[in-house]
């Protein structure tokens, strides 16, 4: 590959790249605020300016140049630590605190502004402006978000995003020079499912979050790297969370998936995180029709009895899925009513979701298919059908057990019925619902904020999920639920984590043949080698 030189480092470019998206990616640091790699370059912000030395040819640039809009030459050398250069960034870091308002002790971008951290690197530390600072005020522009005018520093992502983006222009750029300003035309509220990502693009205090505002210092956040469980799409996240509490969710760069946005919709999927009072928080048996809290070992106990009892194989035992579960707990569904059951049969509800028909990119992130896993459940051979025949043939037969795996199938009156009928109804999940009216015991699993796995996107991507959150004290993770079923029928597994099962999977000859844990990484990989085009492409 070409090459040229910053600062005496040599850096690779591709044809047609600039000095700044080209240091970047190679991990160097160069101050910058409206350029962004998902929009055009407008070199509007001037701080991202270097010293170019030698063209290429051997002959210098006359002035100093914005390095966003400079496209990388071989041989050439670049400067962007000399005094000329810092200087200039000076100078320019004054010019944009001349009506920048001193607030930071009460911004919510405190903490991870770009202007802050720049200013602390490259500012002067002094001005020589002693005028009133130009004020706009606050503007209700959303319906997810907050517009503080008096912040911005005109950088414009949020009109590109708006425009090149998202597509609806919806917000825009407002009369010139010092009065220049940004806004929803005709004081229009923006109402897309894509608003939050013009918070994340934001270099400073201008456009922030609703649902955040004045919560929670950044710098107590601590932040784990994870998946969208809102749609089929995957979108990689990171949970954002202190003293056990989710505070946000944040979108996470994959260019391969969600690029680097993320909807509303998946936003939003904070709240139930913390919301304690409608899950299951202990097991639970019936005793006398009505449902009691019990312990572990007395559960499993009472559960072997009762499957040794009932004596149940083959057809008599079925497990239902719901695709909320990772890979490894309907990998571990499957193999236990396989190994311990005679062959019996895990089904899920298969909903193939659709997106819209548009080529924006944006849109496409979400699907009408509000689960996680459901290519998950087809690669792993668990049985479904988009009108449900093959569950409801199933349980014509009249299963004596019906092992339930999360919510399937919860809003489906008929096939309630038809479970509730069996002499055992034994439902893993961490949500209150339907079931609850006819399980017989309750065993309560974590949400997927608090335990490790992966999920396999609607692209065929296997992507993985870590802890973030301590999960309450009597909930148990659902792949030792498994494993401790199987050993109180007799029948041990030796697996003690998601990994460990996942790595059970790898060496199989299914889509899962041949990957590692390891290998899924942080970015995730496609099923089994297969193809899989970057986002958008």
């Amino acid at each position: 590959m070409p090459s040229f030189f910053l600062d005496e480092q040599q850096i690779e470019f591709s044809q047609g790249e600039s000095v700044l998206r080209a240091a970047l990616r190679h991990g160097r640091d160069i101050p910058h605020y409206c350029y962004h790699a998902g929009f055009s370059v407008v070199a509007t912000c001037r701080m991202c300016l270097v010293e170019i030395t030698d063209m290429g040819n051997g002959r210098p640039m006359p002035k100093l140049q914005a390095s966003c809009s400079t496209p990388a030459a071989e041989g050439m050398k670049v400067l962007s630590l000399s005094d000329k250069v810092r200087t200039a960034q000076n100078q320019v870091n004054e010019y944009l605190l001349v009506n920048h308002p001193l607030d930071c002790s009460i911004c919510d971008q405190a903490g991870e502004c770009t202007l802050q951290d720049v200013a602390y690197s490259y500012g002067s530390g002094l001005s020589e402006m002693n005028y009133e600072k130009r004020v706009y005020g606050w503007r209700d522009v959303g319906t997810y978000i907050m517009l503080e005018r008096n912040r911005c520093i005109h950088c414009s992502r949020c009109e590109r995003f708006s425009r090149e983006v998202e597509g609806t222009s919806d917000f825009g750029m407002f009369l010139r020079s010092h009065e220049l300003t940004f806004d929803t035309f005709e004081d229009h509220r923006i109402m897309h499912k894509f608003q939050g990502n013009l918070v994340d693009i934001c270099p400073v205090g201008a456009i922030t979050e609703r649902e955040f505002r004045f919560k929670k210092r950044v710098w107590k956040l601590k932040k784990t790297e994870s998946v969208c469980p809102s749609c089929s799409t995957g979108c990689n996240i990171t949970i954002d969370h202190h003293r056990n509490h989710v505070e946000r969710l944040k979108p996470r760069e994959n260019q391969a998936v969600n690029r680097w946005w993320m909807c509303d919709e998946g936003r939003l999927g904070y709240r139930k995180l913390n919301a304690r009072e409608s899950r299951h928080l202990e097991p639970q048996a019936r005793v006398k029709g009505k449902l009691e809290p019990a312990g572990w070992e007395a559960v499993y106990e009472a559960m072997a009895n009762k499957i040794e009892e009932i004596s149940a194989e083959g057809d008599a035992v079925l497990g239902i899925a719901d695709t909320h579960a990772t890979n490894e707990e309907m990998y571990l569904l499957k193999k236990l009513l396989a190994d311990c059951f005679g062959g019996a049969r895990a089904y899920f509800p298969f909903r193939p979701g659709t997106e819209p028909q548009t080529d924006r990119f944006l849109y496409t992130l979400i699907t009408t298919d509000k689960s996680p896993n459901t290519q998950g459940a087809q690669a792993i051979g668990l049985l479904g059908d988009t009108d449900d025949t093959r569950l409801n043939s199933a349980l014509a037969k009249g299963p004596k057990l019906v092992i339930l795996l999360g919510m399937p199938c919860a809003g489906d009156k008929q096939v309630r019925e038809a479970v509730s009928r069996a002499e055992l109804i034994v439902l893993i999940a961490t949500e209150k619902s339907a079931w609850d009216d006819v399980a017989d015991i309750i065993l309560p699993g974590l949400i997927y904020a608090e335990k490790a796995g992966t999920f396999t996107n609607k692209h065929r991507r296997v992507q993985r999920i870590q802890p973030a959150i301590a999960a309450p004290e009597h909930c148990r993770e659902q792949c030792r639920i498994f494993v401790e079923l199987r050993e109180a029928m007799g029948q041990p597994l030796p697996l003690a984590n998601a990994r460990a099962v996942f790595e059970e999977m790898g060496g199989s000859d299914g889509p899962f043949g041949g990957l590692t844990w390891a290998e899924v990484g942080t970015l995730g990989v496609p099923l089994n080698g297969e193809k899989t085009a970057p986002a958008g492409a």
